[in-house]
């Protein structure tokens, strides 16, 4: 209740997280889970979490991450592929492209790479209903 956001983000993220990497822990290699991962030691390796994924302030992480919500407070180091959200809060580093349906970036945080903001799966489809009915008529009209 009481306490800045950035802490409330941080305890929101503890209480849902079924693995911790903890500080001082290193692994190479890959890494995938079914629930969420918090990450304060380091990682060198592709991550897939099939829920969210939480690096630490003393987290550091040189690999390709797959989540559905992604906080950086640490380091990211490579591409980021997030199916809702990437957050990096303002002590946070990412160096690589991400793409995600949202993307924040508090004042302070460093980024460097692009972003690509992926569309709702329905609105893709829609789109390509759309050119192809579009298409048609236009075939229709050319026949005529």
């Amino acid at each position: 209740m009481f306490g800045n956001k950035k802490d409330q983000k941080v305890e929101k993220t503890k209480s849902k997280v079924e693995t911790i990497i903890g500080t001082g822990t290193k692994i190479e290699g890959d890494i995938y889970t079914k629930g969420s991962l918090r990450i304060e030691g380091e990682i060198e390796g592709h991550i897939k979490a099939e829920g969210d994924l939480f690096i630490g302030e003393g987290g550091k992480v040189k690999t390709e991450i797959e989540a559905q919500n992604i906080i950086v407070a640490g380091t990211a180091s490579g591409n980021i592929t997030a199916s809702h959200k990437v957050e990096i809060l303002a002590t946070g580093k990412v160096s690589g492209d991400i793409k995600t349906k949202t993307l924040k970036i508090e004042e302070g945080a460093n980024f460097d790479g692009s972003s690509t903001i992926i569309k709702n799966k329905g609105e893709g489809i829609n789109s390509l209903k759309r050119e192809a009915n579009k298409a048609k008529k236009e075939a229709a009209a050319t026949n005529q």
